[in-house]
């Protein structure tokens, strides 16, 4: 695919989501790394308010604070231009999405998160589409708000999916979203990658582009990666870096890797499918 596709997530997700990481084996599942029960109630710098896509693609205010957030969390390309949503505005990227979330209020946001429901043979996915949260506002669990809105208002679909540059999205998405987790160097099943293909022509992150398969990974020219930005494993108290880690640490430029959960919060999730996912391996973290 030629040119550049700029609407991927901020690079440089809150590193203060580095809790003890979960195992996160293909094949196997994750548990939720919180109860709901014990969710703490959120300070106002994560106050989460939902928009349709089309709603929030007609309010000037929000598609400018989209924009805002979008530009200062990715910056500059190489050749001293910023990185954009993509070759549509904001307001069409928007208006062609289903949900918006927004961290902060509308005035004074501080974080966004949107992303669409796609059917498939094997049921619908949830694709998150753009995440960024500004620089001085990360390390405070925002990313993690903003897919916990995502994860309840998507909660009919059996998968939840993204294409993600950097380990640090990888690993507060797979800490959110509990399921059987593909990603990197997995050998996925038939059934994810059937999927994947499906799938295709209706999503920004994959339209145009050739899908590794076995790696799971695609080439899209997008890799804004700045000096704030964390590749290599740091957590807070020593712990062993998910198995995948590795293989997005030194992920080349250009390419992103393909992140799919096969949900097990989601009522829509089928014996089948949980049957297509326990074809993987099941080798240890």
């Amino acid at each position: 695919m030629t040119g550049t596709i700029t609407y991927k997530f901020a690079s440089h997700f809150c590193p203060a989501d580095h809790m003890p990481p979960l195992p996160s084996v293909h094949g196997q599942t994750q548990t939720l790394w919180e109860r709901e029960s014990a969710r703490p109630i959120l300070p106002i710098s994560q106050k989460v308010t939902r928009f349709s896509g089309l709603e929030a693609a007609r309010n000037e205010t929000v598609t400018g604070l989209v924009s805002k957030i979008f530009n200062e969390s990715f910056g500059y390309r190489p050749d001293g231009r910023p990185y954009r949503l993509g070759p549509k505005s904001t307001a069409e990227r928007l208006a062609s999405t289903d949900f918006l979330f927004i961290a902060g209020d509308e005035q004074s946001g501080i974080g966004y998160l949107f992303g669409k429901e796609i059917p498939s043979l094997s049921g619908r996915i949830a694709w998150i589409e753009s995440m960024a949260v500004l620089p001085l506002c990360r390390k405070q669990g925002i990313a993690t708000a903003l897919l916990h809105k995502f994860r309840l208002a998507t909660k009919g679909s059996s998968k939840i999916g993204c294409a993600t540059p950097n380990p640090i999205a990888a690993l507060v998405v797979t800490r959110a979203i509990p399921g059987t987790l593909y990603i990197g160097n997995c050998n996925p099943p038939a059934a994810v990658l059937h999927m994947l293909r499906e799938i295709r022509q209706h999503c920004f992150d994959l339209r145009g582009c050739a899908i590794q398969e076995k790696t799971l990974r695609i080439k899209t020219g997008f890799s804004p990666l700045s000096r704030s930005d964390e590749r290599k494993w740091n957590p807070r108290t020593p712990s062993s870096p998910p198995y995948w880690w590795n293989e997005l640490e030194h992920l080349p430029n250009d390419y992103e890797a393909l992140l799919v959960i096969e949900r097990t919060d989601s009522p829509s999730t089928s014996c089948n499918a949980v049957g297509y996912a326990n074809e993987a391996p099941q080798t240890k973290a």
